[in-house]
This record gives structure tokens, sequence and C-alpha cells, in this order.
């Protein structure tokens, strides 16, 4: 098969994607992107709650669940952990994609059992990913909706550093794909306490993707560019991170992150591109992605300890 018949075809399932997400959409107009608060503002008010989630267990292998409390209620999240060896490996903190399910699906592949790797790792699932409808149909119903999802992946990941880091773990770098791509860069932007982060497929435009996925099927958005950009695009959050700390994979036939919109965001010297498209682009490229995600651990090991 030829590459441009393979372009095709991954397009065309990313289309088929797209589209499918468009449908499941709730579809409650203006109301949708009305949000009298900020990211930061749910982010605060997401909080582990601790006498729910015992910290001894969190550095253990296998599954464990963490309960938070948040402006919409409890919440129920898990993470799936493996960790090293030696207690003082760094520690990689992975995020899966959008409706990614279940959500270690992407990090099993990326990071198999029988293959070595010189770090804890630790899988984070999202708030309303306890199935593959609720992400869509529950995430994407408001943007305060969307942002809890957000803030409770990021509450997540600042609680396991902290107990992995207590315990011994050397630094932490941050990775995850597609959304996970996004809440990686997130969480380093607003918390600086990662020695690298590896965004994959994905950029902070999420209004962009937005915008784009909506000009595709000629579907008008009760809301200005400007409004959208205001509320979904996150370039301001992760231009706090030193671009040197970043070490980003985008696909070249990409619909949801087009490279010709999203590529500026990153240092051009940094951003590494693979001939794919989006839905694909873990199955298709997964020992290469594998050995840009090691790279960036082999050069997180070589800075300084800034504490």
């Amino acid at each position: 098969v030829s590459m441009s018949v393979k372009r095709r075809i991954g397009q065309q399932v990313d289309w088929v994607t797209l589209y499918a997400m468009n449908r499941r959409i709730p579809e409650n107009g203006a109301a949708r992107f009305e949000c009298p608060v900020s990211l930061e503002d749910v982010l605060a008010q997401t909080q582990v709650i601790e006498d729910k989630t015992p910290p001894y267990q969190l550095t253990a292998p296998g599954e464990h669940t963490i309960r938070l409390a948040t402006r919409m209620g409890e919440i129920e999240c898990r993470v799936m952990v493996r960790p090293a060896a030696d207690a003082s490996a760094p520690l990689l903190l992975y995020h899966h994609g959008l409706a990614e399910f279940p959500y270690t699906s992407s990090w099993g592949r990326l990071l198999p059992k029988n293959a070595p790797c010189p770090a804890h790792t630790v899988a984070v699932q999202a708030p309303y990913h306890s199935n593959m409808a609720d992400p869509i149909r529950i995430g994407f119903a408001s943007t305060e909706h969307l942002y809890q999802m957000f803030a409770g992946s990021l509450r997540i990941m600042q609680y396991v550093q902290e107990k992995f880091e207590r315990e011994g773990a050397a630094f932490t770098v941050a990775s995850g794909e597609r959304w996970g791509g996004i809440t990686s860069l997130l969480y380093e932007g607003l918390f600086d306490a990662t020695r690298a982060t590896v965004p994959l497929f994905a950029s902070p435009k999420l209004s962009q993707v937005i915008w784009d996925s909506a000009q595709m099927f000629g579907r008008e958005l009760p809301i200005s560019r400007a409004d959208l950009d205001a509320l979904l695009d996150f370039t301001p959050i992760c231009d706090r991170i030193d671009p040197r700390q970043v070490f980003p994979v985008m696909g070249e036939h990409d619909l949801f992150f087009r490279l010709e919109n999203h590529a500026a965001v990153y240092d051009e010297e940094s951003l590494v591109t693979l001939p794919v498209t989006h839905v694909g682009a873990m199955w298709l490229c997964n020992g290469t992605v594998r050995k840009h995600v090691l790279d960036a651990l082999a050069w997180a090991a070589d800075q300084p300890d800034q504490a």
C-alpha cells in the first residue's frame, strides 16, 4: 500500500471520528460555552479527598482509586502504577487521550511490561472516563465540565508526584497523547514541577481544534472565535514553560491538530513531526514515540537539580 493511500485511509478515519464526536456533543447551544469560572478557579476547588485515598497505596504496583472533591461533587478516578525497582528512579506521569478506554491503552503499548523503562510510570485517568460515552456526553456538556476534566487530572498528577518524590524519586517528566498532551503541558505551565514535558500529537490550542472541526462539518458555533480562544486556547499558560524542556511530537496529516495551525506554538528545533494522522498515530509509530519519550527522560536526567 502506497504512502498516499495510507494517508487517505488515515485521514478518513480521523474524519469519521471527528464526525462521530461532533454528533455526540450535547446540543445546548451557547450555554455550553458560558463559564463563570476559569480553569485555575476549577483547579483550586478540586482537591484529593485524602481520607478516601490511602497515600501509602499510590506508590505500590497496581491500580488505585483517587477520589476528588470538586465544584460538581465527588468524582472518582484511577491511576495505574508500575514502580521501578530503584526508589530513586525518576517518575514518568502519563495521560491518555480523550475518550481512550481503557485509560491505560496507549500507556500499555508505549511502555509495555516486557520492555525496560528507567522510571516509575503512572497512568492517570481523567474524570468522566469510566466508559467511552461520558468523556463527550458529560465532559463536553459545558466549558466548566471540560475544565473539570483537566483539573481532576492535574490535581491527581500533583498528588502522585508529591508521593513519589517524597519516597525518593529523583525528578518527574510528564507526557501524554492527544488530550493527555494538552494535560501534560498544562501541568508544567501551572505547577512548574517537571524537568521535561512530552506532548504527543497535541498542542495547547484546543479552541483551534474545535473551530477547525466545526468548519469541517459546516457547523456554526454559537460563539465568536475570539471568545472561544479566551476560553480554550491554553497557549498563555504553556508559554510559561521553558521551550528547552518541551519535546513535542505532531502528525503531519493530523486532521485534529492540523500541523499548519499548531506547529508554531513549539520551538522549531524541538518539534518532531511524523507522517501519520491523528487516530492511528500511536499504533503506527509506537516504537519511534517510545524512543522519543525515553530520550526526553535521558535529557532530563542530565539536567542539574533545580531544588
